[in-house]
């Protein structure tokens, strides 16, 4: 399976196509570590604390409504889940029980879900497509990145050519 679509280079010379447009030239995508993430609430509580410092040296200036408005976010911050345990080279496997048909090829995207608990769970999202040429059908299937269990019911469906 190839990643990304190639175009013959006469045809992008010819057309005027940057070479930014050839999925070919920039390769698969990659998820960013969500590791950098705990980091946000630290930078807001470093605004927090500045702004703090900059109310008390202008007191002309009120910056309570701001404090309050960035110390919420900051809390709001840490305790967004931004963990995962599986790996997006690691879907294909834990999904390939709930699959019914052939794999031809598939698209996985991270997403997230919103929920009190949580705020927002990482879930990969998987749209896999049938062998044939052009595929016949069509599963989308939802895993908590996390825990690795399914979300809801594999959803399968004919695609009319």
């Amino acid at each position: 399976m190839v990643d990304g679509i190639d175009i013959n280079q006469d045809d992008a010379e010819k057309a005027l196509l940057p070479d930014d447009l050839n999925s070919l030239a920039v390769g698969s995508y990659i998820v960013p570590n969500p590791n950098k993430r705990k980091y946000y609430p630290v930078y807001v509580l470093s605004i927090v604390a500045i702004t703090y410092i900059a109310s008390l040296l202008l007191p002309f200036i009120d910056f309570t409504v701001s404090l309050i408005i960035l110390a919420i976010v900051a809390l709001m911050l840490f305790v967004i889940n931004n963990k995962f345990l599986i790996n997006q080279d690691e879907v294909i496997e834990k999904i390939l029980n709930y699959i019914d048909h052939p794999i031809g090829y598939y698209s996985i995207a991270l997403t997230f879900l919103f929920n009190l608990k949580n705020i927002l769970t990482p879930v990969w999202t998987t749209i896999i497509y049938s062998h044939e040429s052009p595929p016949k059908l069509k599963t989308i299937i939802e895993i908590n990145a996390y825990t690795g269990e399914l979300l809801s019911d594999p959803y399968t469906e004919s695609i009319n050519a």
